[in-house]
């Protein structure tokens, strides 16, 4: 596995940053998985975003079975910090961010040439799963999506990142995540959940209405759900082998290649690379020189787009 930090210029002046994770054999092309993080923080800059390890666990592993990934950072955490500041993520001016980097880190991924871009998935936790799964439902060209613990019907995710302008009252009835979720239909999705936060209901209630929206398609077979009763609002171990499987069996990767010998999943190999190695500018932070500074100024290259 080899590993490379990336900015991308995701709109003008305006940067996204992240880890770029390739196997380290073979000549592709290889399927590919976006891999969004959640809302947790820590005293500790090495357990916040996309340096958690949690992440870079789930990101070595998908490269091992042969998977290009990207870790990509959410707007207002990590370096985009060197742009705007934390209490901009809490606005809608972040769900809009948010969501065009994830659809430029799409373009980003499926433009490189070792990359097949008809086997992408993408998967997150929390305000991660929030943004597999809305650009799974914006953008066809995500083959595979494993949304975690975030799909729910009454609960939005508590972030103006994730529900902002709102989003959810975006019609005279409203909608909410899991009739957004739906919308990855029929390509084939898992949906973990946990019995204590907001998708414990998730076997009773929202999977089988994926079910029926899948089943319009004749593809119910299409989604499934996995779901850990005593486990809570994170992306674990048991989560990630539920992952490692599904995205093994849609996209085509090696499972065996993160098996040990008794034939378990073993992610003991996985090195977790400190924060500072994983800077894309450095611990000086120096940015190029056209980059804007401010949420009012990334206010205004959204404006000069439409």
């Amino acid at each position: 596995m080899v590993t490379q930090n990336v900015g991308i210029e995701t709109m003008p002046g305006v940067y996204l940053c992240g880890s770029l994770y390739r196997p380290a054999r073979g000549r592709g092309p290889f399927p590919a998985v976006l891999s969004p993080h959640g809302h947790f923080t820590s005293a500790d800059m090495n357990q916040v975003g996309r340096y958690r390890p949690d992440q870079q666990y789930r990101c070595a592993m998908l490269a091992k079975m042969g998977a290009v990934v990207f870790s990509y950072e959410m707007f207002a955490y990590g370096e985009s910090l060197l742009q705007v500041t934390p209490e901009d993520h809490r606005t809608g001016l972040a769900l809009t961010v948010q969501t065009i980097n994830s659809i430029r880190a799409l373009d980003f991924i499926t433009s490189l040439p070792y990359v097949d871009p008809g086997r992408v998935g993408v998967t997150g936790e929390s305000g991660g799963g929030t943004q597999t799964f809305l650009l799974t439902a914006l953008d066809d060209r995500v083959a595979v999506s494993v949304p975690v613990v975030m799909v729910s019907s009454y609960f939005f995710g508590g972030c103006p990142c994730e529900s902002g302008l709102p989003v959810h009252s975006c019609s005279l009835h409203g909608t909410n995540n899991a009739e957004i979720a739906a919308m990855a239909s029929p390509r084939p999705m898992l949906v973990i959940s946990d019995g204590n936060d907001w998708t414990r209901h998730v076997p009773e209630i929202e999977y089988p209405y994926l079910r029926n929206v899948y089943a319009l398609y004749s593809a119910a077979g299409n989604v499934e759900n996995v779901h850990l009763p005593d486990e809570g609002h994170d992306y674990g171990f048991s989560k990630r082998v539920a992952m490692y499987g599904f995205m093994a069996r849609h996209l085509g990767l090696n499972i065996n290649a993160i098996k040990d010998k008794t034939g378990k999943i073993d992610e003991s190999g996985i090195r977790i690379e400190d924060y500072e190695a994983q800077l894309v500018f450095g611990t000086g932070g120096k940015l190029p020189g056209h980059a804007v500074k401010g949420a009012d100024e990334v206010r205004k290259v959204l404006d000069s787009l439409r």
